[in-house]
């Protein structure tokens, strides 16, 4: 086997590697991507269990409210269960509000950890591309000029 093919092997060998690695970073992002959706999908469940258990308490509280006051002869439409029966809201309001804007900020969180995977594979993959075009020069430059001759 003579130089010229010897690197001509190495140089396909090379380009080969590069090609597979490329593939593997891509699945390797592909997988990140999938881990990241699935931890959305847990946060989205653990927002909604919240959402509920306020809820649950909201309703205990209202209707513990509604018993003390009505055992205490206070009518319904009385302004002062109004006034506690909204106030008990109002805490119930803000603790949902308290809830979606921690939904938000894991939902932005999320997304930006989708691009930077995004990114960094785009990044793998031009720095392996240039890589790839810097062998297929090397070995463009090491290819002979002109065939050998036969004798005859």
């Amino acid at each position: 086997m003579g130089l010229e093919t010897a690197v001509i092997v190495m140089a396909a060998v090379s380009a080969g590697a590069t090609v597979g690695k490329m593939g593997m970073e891509y699945e390797a992002s592909q997988q990140r991507e999938k881990a990241i959706d699935l931890q959305a999908k847990q946060s989205e469940i653990q927002y909604q269990q919240k959402t509920l258990s306020n809820l649950d308490t909201m309703d205990k509280v209202l209707d513990a409210q509604s018993a003390a006051l009505t055992t205490r002869g206070v009518a319904f439409s009385s302004p002062s269960f109004n006034a506690i029966q909204r106030g008990t809201f109002n805490i119930g309001a803000k603790r949902q509000q308290n809830l979606d804007t921690e939904q938000s900020l894991t939902e932005a969180n999320s997304d930006i950890e989708k691009e930077n995977v995004k990114t960094t594979l785009y990044a793998q993959l031009f720095g392996d591309t240039a890589q790839l075009a810097m062998n297929s020069a090397s070995l463009s430059s090491k290819l002979p000029t002109k065939l050998p001759q036969m004798e005859g």
